[in-house]
């Protein structure tokens, strides 16, 4: 865990990502609860986007996790992507890369991480939700169930609320089942959500902060069931994954907010 996060420190700062000059950094704004970290260096290809970070793994040829910033004003009203989603250009060339081909006839939607309708208040942001580096293999029950049911949610806590959202999103992969031979279905699909006021960030956190924890199994048959039926705890999402999550939170808070479960209305 040391080394990992080590690296991932020189790398920041190999891209001139400071504590002073974090505002130039792209996607700066997406890791403000910390990058994600685990014990394996090789199964972490990181790219950082204007509209989001994610981790690629290139053995399961699909992504661990993308973590972005959500608010009322990444909502717009650009018309949604109408064409194929797009293979990711920023993969090296050696990589298996997923196709738009690959989810087709599958059984599986082309399931979003950052949703297509977080990102319309411009063109290329909306584009940027069909790479497929930002795509994992969900049901159809599950996209379009209580997946969708806490993306709008989200929107919700964003519109009529007015607060701000960091959120990380990604699969849990036990089995080696793929699509086409090739993309790693998960088991099942987490999201963790930080919920602050709008404007704030890591330093803002308290004890009363609270945090959506979900995990869903990526299953048919559960598309009419509630999304709070899924509510776990950022700690259970850290054991099935390996990952360490929003290690930028001050310790004093981070280990019970970790801990907790919440409802919500």
């Amino acid at each position: 865990m040391i080394k990992k996060i080590l690296f991932i420190s020189s790398f920041l700062l190999l891209l001139g990502f400071t504590q002073s000059h974090s505002q130039n950094f792209k996607g700066a704004a997406h890791v403000e609860m910390g990058i994600p970290v685990d014990n394996t260096l090789s199964d972490d290809f990181l790219i950082f986007r204007q509209q989001y970070v994610l981790s690629f793994n290139k053995d399961k040829c699909v992504t661990n996790w993308v973590s972005w910033n959500l608010n009322s004003s990444w909502f717009g009203d650009v018309p949604r992507y109408n064409r194929n989603f797009i293979t990711d250009p920023n993969l090296p060339i050696n990589f298996c890369r997923a196709k738009h081909k690959d989810y087709t006839n599958s059984g599986y939607d082309r399931g979003h991480l950052v949703r297509s309708d977080e990102r319309t208040n411009t063109v290329e942001n909306n584009k940027s939700t069909f790479i497929l580096t930002n795509v994992i293999p969900q049901t159809g029950d599950l996209n379009r169930g209580p997946w969708l049911a806490l993306e709008r949610y989200c929107e919700d806590l964003c519109k009529k609320n007015n607060k701000e959202l960091y959120i990380i999103a990604g699969g849990i992969y036990h089995s080696s089942k793929k699509v086409n031979n090739k993309i790693t279905i998960p088991d099942s699909c987490f999201k963790i959500i930080v919920i602050l006021d709008r404007g704030k960030k890591s330093t803002s956190i308290n004890s009363k902060t609270q945090i959506i924890s979900v995990a869903m199994p990526n299953i048919e048959g559960i598309r009419k069931t509630d999304w709070q039926t899924y509510i776990t705890t950022v700690d259970r999402i850290e054991y099935s994954t390996g990952y360490n999550f929003l290690n930028k939170i001050p310790e004093s808070f981070q280990s019970k907010l970790e801990k907790k479960k919440w409802t919500f209305k």
